[in-house]
């Protein structure tokens, strides 16, 4: 008896496809194999090597949830033949869910013509929602003085007054 008759009477017998058959070999002969490691190696020797194995997991699995919470995503490219890409770029550093932090004041003055999203973001009282609401209005009207951002619904005389020192118009 060769093996493609083998394969047919199988195949025939449960009802099922060739690579059907093949997954299932490979699962029983993966079983097996567990089987025979576990019974060969002392259980001590065994229970040992998998907590070694489940530390380097475990240490992985906070490696990558490090790097994902303090990944960055999007551009800071300062050129101005980039203009398109800062006004839509989403350069902003995740927090974790529960954390609290005090954002981040702005070291100069940010001009409000010509600022991407995540420079706008820093003022007092600018979210990610306010941002692309500022830099809608300056495509569409632009912004003659510092006041005209308070036409921007949400920022109101408060959140001017806490800001105005940040901004700028060139």
């Amino acid at each position: 008896m060769n093996l493609n008759s083998i394969i047919t009477k199988l195949q025939s017998m449960f009802g099922i496809t060739k690579n059907e058959l093949v997954v299932v070999f490979f699962i029983v002969i993966g079983l097996l194999v567990g089987v025979i490691i576990q019974n060969i190696y002392d259980n001590k020797e065994l229970d040992k090597r998998k907590d070694e194995i489940a530390d380097i997991v475990y240490h992985s699995l906070d490696s990558l949830a490090e790097v994902q919470r303090t990944t960055y995503v999007g551009s800071d490219i300062k050129d101005s033949s980039f203009a398109e890409l800062n006004s839509a770029d989403t350069l902003v550093k995740k927090d974790f869910f529960f954390s609290q932090k005090k954002k981040e004041i702005p070291s100069g003055k940010i001009n409000l013509n010509t600022a991407s999203k995540v420079e706008l973001m820093k003022l007092p009282g600018v979210g990610e929602k306010t941002a692309i609401a500022i830099l809608e209005y300056r495509q569409s009207k632009g912004f003659a003085k510092p006041s005209d951002i308070m036409k921007i619904k949400g920022i109101g005389q408060k959140k001017f007054e806490k800001m105005k020192e940040f901004i700028e118009l060139r």
